[in-house]
């Protein structure tokens, strides 16, 4: 099959018949169907079969299907690097940050832009760790902001600061305040609302527990430090959050942890190509705004 049968293939399952698929890749009827028969030949068995006029897809068809959705996601990224390849970098600046840093961080990066950026563009974009690296190797985006977790191929990293976790508690005006540490192995697990083990900040977690001795057991699993802050806020337990998730979360309580537990914040930009004059600039922006934010804390 070549990448056309794929295509054609590939819209004629999701739409369910010629017609609507033909509407879908902006191609005549007759022209779907003799690439769909031309496709069915060449493979020797039928992809679909006809029933009151639907197409449905056979049992070949299905077990084809969840290749061809790998197939057109590829050819997707391909074009929208191919595009990228052709923009004008000097036309917008499009960074991404983890959700936890574009609550704090990203709006005090933006604060400190030079006024004579007044005429620069700047999309500022929100996405988990995998998505971020997606983008950037796609270069759909200039430049990332996370956390330092593990050194990935093709990316390259520049420390722009440090962040440390915190303990975040309910503000209950029935109980006092207590402002002193906490230690990991005393913090109550029936209670306790965490970064779900398998991504990479649990992964973190769990290994300092480990340490201390402590399974890591939270009641209630979640994906980002701003929901598991949240949770919180609203009674729910305590958690382990970073301290920029904290510093804007109301209806809480912030403890220094025992031991100190910290993140360096990096920023990440793709091998395939150099980093502009405004990239470096907004990186140097962003070693300013983390270090006024960290001293602040």
């Amino acid at each position: 099959m070549q990448l056309r049968h794929i295509e054609v293939f590939h819209a004629i399952r999701l739409a369910g018949s010629i017609n609507a698929a033909a509407e879908r890749l902006n191609v005549s009827q007759p022209a779907l169907s003799r690439t769909l028969k031309h496709a069915e030949s060449l493979l020797g068995f039928k992809l679909f079969d006809r029933v009151k006029q639907r197409l449905v897809p056979t049992r070949e068809a299905d077990l084809l299907f969840s290749e061809a959705v790998d197939v057109q996601a590829a050819l997707e990224r391909f074009r929208t690097l191919a595009r990228n390849l052709g923009r004008n970098p000097d036309d917008v600046l499009r960074v991404g940050f983890l959700p936890s840093l574009g609550v704090g961080l990203a709006p005090k990066v933006v604060s400190k832009l030079p006024k004579h950026w007044e005429g620069f563009k700047v999309e500022i974009f929100t996405h988990h760790y995998d998505m971020l690296l997606r983008r950037l190797r796609a270069l759909d985006l200039d430049l990332a902001v996370a956390f330092s977790i593990v050194e990935t191929p093709g990316i390259n990293s520049t420390t722009v600061g440090t962040m440390n976790l915190t303990y975040l508690e309910t503000d209950d005006p029935d109980k006092p305040v207590d402002p002193s540490p906490i230690h990991l192995r005393d913090i109550d697990m029936k209670t306790f609302v965490g970064l779900e083990k398998e991504s990479p900040v649990g992964t973190f977690l769990r290994h300092a527990f480990d340490q201390e001795g402590m399974p890591y057991e939270p009641r209630i699993s979640v994906h980002t430090y701003s929901v598991a802050a949240a949770c919180v806020s609203q009674g729910v337990g305590c958690a382990i959050v970073d301290e920029f998730s904290a510093r804007f979360t109301r209806g809480v309580r912030l403890r220094p942890l025992v031991p100190k537990l910290q993140f360096t914040i990096t920023a990440l930009t793709s091998e395939n190509r150099p980093v502009s004059n405004a990239e470096d600039m907004f990186i140097k922006i962003l070693k300013s705004a983390c270090q006024e934010l960290h001293s602040s804390g």
